[in-house]
């Protein structure tokens, strides 16, 4: 702890001061209050500039004036402002004691303001750097004035030019606030600050002309509302937190840190030039492993706008309330759960604005390699509650869920981090967030830290009802009504199994919705390609008709089509969602760019599940339902492109599969849809799979039809790739050949199908005579017989195979009740 300057200790007056019951040393609530402007209360002389100043325990202190510069200020026992304009400043408050500015039931409602100065450069105090208000076992107590709202949203557009905007009602805002309009197209840098020129009703005049156009109208979609309407945002609050001036050169700003037992109940204050730039720990608002201390200490209507390092933090720190706040132009990560272990904590109705990417140009490096693409939400472990929070416009991503194994940092080096899985846990409430305007994900499920933190690895959510055990039944996971606009990649990413999202509103994104997940799908939901809000692209932008900005200005055309629904992995499907606006344009290069409601991953290595489906799809236009690009040679996944249009919702017949030009998914007996580049088929398909066990560099492999339509498959990313997949037609007999060799030991297999169907396997096997098992039981009493003809394999049920001239004849076939066969094929009896 500081230890107090020679002469700060006041004296006892008039005897002892009543303290609290409890014996914390906290003043008792009537206690009356020493005058910090008596210079008894310091035993005859105030405190000087420069002074570290310490207020004792049981002591209770009146802050009634303008005390000068101090050098430190610790509070054992209790600082209270006056109900007047105050500025305290200082290099730093330690607080074991109370700090209060007004309270929860008669908030303060003159004007005070704390800057923190940095006399001393490089001072750290208790390990909490410098420039800090450090919350060491005490309570920090600040109620501002409520200026409701904090946040709104446009009532009508605001065109690029205009010095007037329309608010949705009206509000307490007053001449000579701050404010911020955030951006409504895909560059999240238009967001536009300025101060309030005038005020009548809902209608504010503004200190200077728009320079974009900011979007304030809502839609209707065939009876769904869609809101792509700009929030509006209050910076100023009459209490304020801030570094000094000269913070916005050295990057190194005002911090608070709340840790070891403290609390704080902060709700309607400013926080600027705060944060410390490229130091850990170092962030406006900081909660620090606090565990379950954190019930009872909140965040409420507090505005940090021009920080270095993040906005809000909670670092190993559970149920918290972090509601109604508004952060604005913040580096790196903005709401941050930090480690993992975090848990219970309440994020509502909270705005983010302008997450920036770390710049080199201004002296600013990543905390995390995520960090170079930041979210305005981080969210590290799945049970907390976000509700109605609004992502508003960030250089990487508005919402992203990234879980790692176990928790990792501090927190992962506890006894009990072993025991927690974030990746299985259950979600908590994730209700009615919005996400727009982010040159990535709207929301990312995915991408997770490593176990040493550091980023990134794929990251599969599976919750489970016992997290511990990954064969506890699954439990869904449930993303309810969110709304994502104006983002540059998929409007929302998930990874996993088990996921589901519903009451999605989800328009002039470069995709909708991809599911790199299984068991997982989209329901009641709208999905819209581009609406009338054309947003003001820059002026090197390619632009469609218009001047419409794209999501891709820079790689548009026929290289992206715009895409609403992707299938992917699988079984991934889309129930009763509503498509509208998917249009076929000529941008300003005169290239044709595509779009549908309804396509595949994009360049794919991997193969995709035949049996993803769609039903219950409604087109409110003509928009092109279907647009498969051509498959490309270096992706198998182009090739195997599929889904079944379960009640002929998008074909006009149900049980049809619509499939790619992949040449083993058609033939004469499908129909060729031009405009859709794509057939339609009434097949029964399955997925082939072939395993290069022995890693032998065996591929690429080509497989050949009867009716010589033939495939060749590169295989997944890998060196040397060992593993090649492609969606077929069962029933039908295949060629199979390597390019280098059949290897030692390798695996086939047919999946995805029913009881009773084949698949017929010829593939050239010189050099002697396999050894074959059946569905993956490697033992004597399961290998395969040799039979002595053709004909006799044909006969057989799956228990066979013929061998002859160097090549060998499989007749895969799935089992009644069973849903694949897999051979593993061998030089050597139990595959050594």
């Amino acid at each position: 702890m500081p230890t107090p300057a020679s002469g700060d200790t006041p004296p006892d007056h008039n005897g002892s001061t009543p303290t609290a019951p409890d014996g914390s040393g906290t003043p008792a609530p009537g206690a009356t209050p020493l005058r910090w402007s008596d210079p008894a209360t310091w035993g005859g002389k105030l405190p000087a500039e420069g002074d570290t100043v310490t207020i004792p325990t049981g002591k209770r202190i009146l802050l009634d004036q303008n005390p000068p510069a101090l050098g430190g200020l610790t509070v054992l026992g209790t600082l209270e402002f006056d109900r007047r304009d105050l500025e305290l400043r200082t290099d730093w408050i330690m607080l074991h004691g109370h700090l209060e500015i007004g309270s929860e039931t008669r908030p303060f409602t003159q004007q005070a303001r704390i800057i923190l100065t940095d006399r001393k450069p490089g001072e750290d105090l208790m390990g909490m750097g410098d420039k800090v208000i450090g919350v060491m076992g005490g309570t920090l107590d600040i109620h501002g004035e409520a200026r409701g709202p904090v946040w709104t949203r446009l009532a009508q557009t605001a065109p690029a030019g205009a010095q007037e905007i329309v608010l949705e009602g009206a509000t307490q805002w007053r001449v000579g606030d701050r404010i911020v309009i955030a951006s409504t197209d895909f560059d999240p840098a238009q967001a536009e600050e300025r101060l309030i020129r005038s005020v009548s009703g809902n209608r504010i005049g503004l200190s200077e002309p728009l320079k974009y156009t900011h979007w304030g109208q809502k839609f209707n979609y065939g009876g769904t509302e869609l809101d792509e309407r700009a929030e509006v945002a209050l910076l100023t609050r009459n209490v304020r937190i801030e570094g000094e001036e000269a913070t916005s050169l050295s990057g190194i700003g005002a911090q608070m840190m709340v840790m070891d037992g403290g609390k704080a109940r902060l709700e309607n204050l400013e926080l600027t030039r705060v944060g410390q730039r490229n130091v850990l720990r170092r962030y406006p608002i900081h909660f620090h492993m606090l565990g379950a201390g954190g019930t009872g200490s909140y965040v409420r209507s507090a505005a940090i706008h021009g920080s270095f390092n993040r906005c809000l933090t909670v670092h190993g720190t559970n149920n918290l309330e972090i509601k109604n706040n508004v952060a604005y132009n913040a580096v790196g990560h903005c709401y941050f759960l930090e480690d993992g272990a975090e848990t219970g904590n309440v994020f509502e109705k909270n705005l983010g604005i302008l997450t920036r990417k770390p710049d080199a140009n201004r002296g600013e490096q990543p905390l995390l390699d995520s960090d170079r693409t930041p979210a305005t939400f981080w969210i590290t472990h799945p049970a907390n509650t976000f509700v109605g929070n609004v992502a508003a416009g960030s250089q990487g991503t508005g919402f992203w869920i990234a879980l790692p194994e176990h928790p990792t940092g501090l927190s992962g080096q506890t006894a009990a981090a072993a025991a927690i899985w974030p990746r299985r846990t259950p979600l908590g409430r994730f209700e009615g967030n919005v996400a727009h305007s982010n040159a990535n994900f709207g929301l990312d499920v995915d991408h997770a830290p490593k176990a040493d933190g550091s980023f990134t690895e794929t990251a599969s959510y599976d919750p489970r009802s016992n997290p511990a055990d990954p064969k506890s039944s699954p439990v869904i996971a449930r993303f309810e009504n969110f709304t994502a606009f104006k983002n540059r990649n998929q409007a929302i990413w998930l990874r996993g199994r088990n996921h589901v999202v519903s009451g999605a509103k989800l328009a002039d994104n470069a995709v909708g919705v991809t599911l790199a997940s299984s068991e997982s799908g989209v329901e009641n939901s709208l999905i819209v390609g581009e609406t009338a809000n054309l947003g003001t692209p820059n002026p090197w932008e390619i632009k469609g008709p218009g001047g419409r900005s794209l999501p891709r200005p820079w790689n548009d055309g026929s290289d992206f089509p715009l895409r609403g629904f992707e299938f992917y992995d699988g079984q991934v499907w889309a129930k009763n969602v509503t498509f509208a606006d998917f249009r076929e344009v000529i941008t300003s290069d005169g290239r044709t760019r595509k779009a549908s409601g309804l396509s595949y991953r994009r360049r794919n290595s991997f193969s995709l599940n035949p049996h993803n489906y769609i039903e219950g799809a409604r087109w409110l236009d003509n928009s092109p339902r279907v647009y498969f690009e051509d498959p490309m040679n270096a992706h198998d996944g182009d090739k195997s492109s599929a889904f079944v249009d379960r009640d002929g919702s998008v074909t006009g017949k149900a049980g049809t599969q619509v499939v790619s030009k992949g040449p083993l998914l058609f033939d004469g007996s499908c129909s060729l849809r031009a405009e859709w580049n794509a057939y339609t088929c009434n097949k029964k398909y399955g997925r082939f799979f072939l395993e290069d066990l022995a890693r032998a560099g065996s591929g690429p492999v080509t497989l050949e039809r009867e009716d010589g339509a033939s495939v060749t498959l590169v295989g997944t990313p890998a060196e040397p790739p060992r593993s090649f997949s492609t969606t077929l037609e069962a029933n039908r007999s295949y060629q199979l050949s390597f390019a280098n060799g059949a290897p030692s030991r390798f695996r086939v297999g047919l999946t995805l199908r029913e009881g009773g169907d084949t698949l017929r396997l010829s593939l050239p096997y010189p050099g002697g005579t396999p050894t074959i098992y059946r569905d993956w039981w490697i033992d004597a009493r399961n290998t395969l017989k040799r039979v002595g003809s053709v004909a006799e394999l044909e006969a057989s049920t799956g228990d066979s195979y013929f061998l002859e001239g160097g090549v060998l004849h499989l007749k895969l076939m799935v089992k009644p009740g069973g849903n694949q066969m897999v051979l593993d094929v061998c030089r050597q009896a139990g595959c050594t």
